[in-house]
């Protein structure tokens, strides 16, 4: 959130900067503006102080040829030439080869190279503590040299009322004046160099001084935009997180803790003028008292829903049992043989089919189906107490795992086992084993039945043995799997589906 006002605000401190830095730029081209025209006023100085000095030296060495006998002519001429404003020392040669005239101090020439023609020539002093200026004549005949120390010249170049904060120099091949070297740079000072040629091009006049810094003001206003930028996202993250992120945050730690089953969500209360979250907040918790309110009429109706159908499983299962004792008095009241057998067989079933209902109603409260362990163990019990005369000796061994099934899988399970215990009965089997097993975590779990009557070589009832063959065939295909028989072992195997395997206790 912070950041998106921080984007929303940034282009306005960008529009203030920019400004800002526009408002610098043009300060700064006024300032090297204002070093090109100083520049320029110190050259026109220099040149018209090297004009008029020519100008001079010129009459003056025509009035010295015209009047060489005059008295003192030489005293005449030289003060007026040192009238000049511009300090300077002055030799007068008229054509001569040596100084006819020269100024106190003057140190005169060993030699001077004649010019083609008339001219000036400026020239450098070595060391670059002078300038000279050479002024020829007609024929190229020397006329007078003018010298200008490097003091008078800086003095003549520098305009009252500026700063003297630059460097000024004189230059030519080789040979350097320097007339002021007063520059010093600093902290956010940008060094400005410019050069003006001087003498007709002889000499170079530079200039170097430093932009005017960024003062206190000028940084003030380059940097006010960014505060203000970084005030007004501070402003408004700290308006935006009192007033609307903090009730929504505690709205939001309300909501998580809620959990199904609480009646009531415990907003806490929200200091925020924001109309439509309080009102969220009332929202939140009418919804959570609605769901509540159908969570506790959900929660009665699966209870009637439970109690119905244990009721109904308890009432199944009482039919059942009192089916399954009308049927062992008939089987016990009848004469005939067989059909007490066949009363005895009908009991059998119709007790698989409640020990089914009597192991569901004790599983139903924790809803995980059938346990297989204890319905084929009471199974087992209730097949040896029924057993014929013929097969009371006959032992059933269990090894069994705990497994849970559905009711379906289960009614079919307790009928495969029936048919096939009783089929063992019926053949004089010595013995029966019954085991249950599997890998934990698979869906399916291994039901085996072994005894002797299910070997290749032993025989039975024709009839007996293909009613129960197609008995067992129909209750595999109700489980939908494949019935494996191994005649040599005397085993039936096949594979049932599981709802999960129990824990160890």
């Amino acid at each position: 959130m912070l950041l998106i006002l921080s984007a929303a605000l940034l282009p306005l401190g960008l529009v203030a900067i920019l400004a800002t830095l526009h408002s610098a730029q043009q300060k700064d081209d006024q300032r090297r503006a204002e070093t090109v025209a100083r520049l320029e006023i110190k050259a026109q100085r220099l040149n018209a102080a090297f004009s008029r000095s020519v100008l001079t030296l010129r009459t003056a060495s025509a009035a010295i040829a015209a009047a060489p006998s005059v008295p003192d002519v030489c005293g005449k001429t030289l003060a007026q030439l040192e009238q000049d404003p511009v300090e300077a020392r002055y030799a007068l040669y008229a054509g001569s080869p040596l100084p006819r005239c020269q100024s106190r101090g003057f140190v005169p020439l060993a030699s001077v190279a004649p010019a083609r023609g008339p001219g000036v020539r400026a020239e450098i002093v070595p060391g670059g503590g002078a300038l000279r200026l050479f002024v020829y004549g007609g024929g190229g005949a020397l006329q007078g040299v003018a010298e200008y120390p490097a003091s008078a010249l800086s003095v003549l170049s520098y305009i009252p009322g500026t700063s003297r904060n630059f460097d000024l120099a004189l230059s030519q091949p080789g040979r350097v004046m320097k007339l002021r070297e007063a520059y010093q740079g600093g902290a956010f000072v940008r060094t400005v160099r410019r050069s003006e040629p001087v003498a007709g091009g002889q000499l170079t006049l530079s200039l170097a001084l430093g932009a005017r810094p960024i003062g206190a003001v000028d940084l003030l206003m380059i940097l006010l935009p960014v505060l203000m930028w970084l005030a007004a996202a501070a402003i408004g993250w700290l308006i935006l997180n009192s007033y609307l992120l903090r009730p929504l945050a505690k709205l939001q730690r309300a909501v998580s803790t809620y959990r199904p089953g609480d009646r009531d969500i415990g907003i806490p209360p929200l200091a925020t003028p924001a109309r439509e979250i309080g009102e969220l907040g009332g929202a939140f918790d009418t919804v959570v008292r609605t769901v509540a309110r159908h969570e506790a009429e959900l929660e009665a109706a699966v209870d009637r829903q439970t109690r119905l159908v244990r009721e109904v499983h308890h009432r199944v299962k009482n039919n059942l049992q009192v089916v399954a004792s009308l049927l062992n008095l008939h089987a016990r009241g009848s004469p005939n043989e067989q059909v007490s057998a066949a009363y005895a067989s009908i009991q059998r079933r119709v007790d698989a089919l409640a020990v089914v209902h009597r192991n569901h109603y004790a599983e139903l409260e924790e809803n995980r189906g059938v346990a297989l362990k204890p319905l084929i163990s009471e199974l087992a019990a209730n097949l040896r107490g029924t057993a014929p005369q013929s097969a009371a000796g006959m032992a059933i061994r269990l090894d069994l795992e705990s497994y849970y099934a559905t009711q379906d899988v289960a009614v079919s399970v307790a009928f495969l086992i029936t048919e096939l215990v009783e089929y063992a009965m019926l053949c004089g089997a010595a013995s029966v084993a019954i085991a249950l097993g599997g890998e934990s975590g698979a869906s399916t779990a291994t039901l085996s039945v072994e005894t002797d009557t299910l070997k290749g070589d032993v025989t039975c009832d024709p009839a007996l043995t293909e009613r129960f063959e197609r008995i067992v065939t129909g209750l595999s295909r109700q489980l939908r799997t494949t019935l494996a028989r191994d005649t040599d072992e005397g085993r039936y195997s096949l594979a049932i589906a599981v709802v999960e395997k129990a824990e160890r206790r």
